[in-house]
């Protein structure tokens, strides 16, 4: 194959897991894992502490900023952990030869395991150098911002969706981001515009070389 796995880059609310969800449906090799997922797990504080009741998503955004005070790629890091950890049985990467030991775990994972690893909340330029550096087809999904509100009010409720701070850094990086991915996908339509949008990506990933 061309590419290692897939990452997708998009702003609030654009249908980021739609999108992953629907490829994977399309193809069950691909396997998703979210760089916010070491923020879920932080996420818990907002249960019990009222600063934050009605305010998830700044304190998710807050949280991610810390983390990155202490290393920029640790969401990636901890993602990359995660996929190599779930589907090999032994992880063994080394300072000398960390290119050549890290490909050969994408190959092992693709050829006798058999899953494709798809990033999902891709959001700031370290996250793309990352990615795209490590053979990943970087997607930007394209959704209007009068459509991300709505959804976002589905999704999060109107409290939520109102206090979410799309003038955040990382938002404004993202729309710029997505202009550089290789591939964009336009989530402005029905569903059934997503499907053939989702036929379009599985096709360009498995293109020959």
């Amino acid at each position: 194959m061309i590419y290692n796995g897939i990452i997708i880059f998009g702003e609030m609310g654009s249908g980021k897991d739609t999108l992953a969800d629907m490829i994977i449906e399309g193809d069950p090799r691909f396997k998703k894992y979210g760089l916010g997922d070491i923020i879920r797990l932080i996420k818990k504080v907002t249960l019990v502490d009222p600063t934050w009741f009605g305010d998830e998503r700044t304190f998710m955004q807050t949280a991610a900023d810390k983390l990155r005070e202490i290393d920029r790629d640790i969401l990636n890091h901890f993602a990359l952990a995660k996929m190599l950890e779930e589907n090999l049985e032994e992880v063994h990467l080394t300072k000398e030869a960390y290119q050549s030991d890290l490909k050969a775990h994408f190959q092992k994972m693709l050829n006798e395991q058999h899953v494709i690893p798809m990033i999902v909340g891709g959001r700031t330029w370290e996250d793309y150098e990352y990615w795209t550096g490590r053979g990943f087809l970087a997607i930007g999904l394209l959704l209007d911002p009068e459509q991300s509100r709505k959804r976002l009010i589905v999704r999060d409720g109107k409290e939520t969706a109102t206090r979410s701070d799309s003038t955040h850094n990382t938002e404004k990086d993202v729309r710029e981001i997505i202009k550089k991915c290789e591939l964009i996908v336009d989530n402005n339509g029905s569903l059934d515009d997503l499907k053939l949008e989702v036929e379009r990506v599985i096709r360009y990933f498995f293109r020959k070389k």
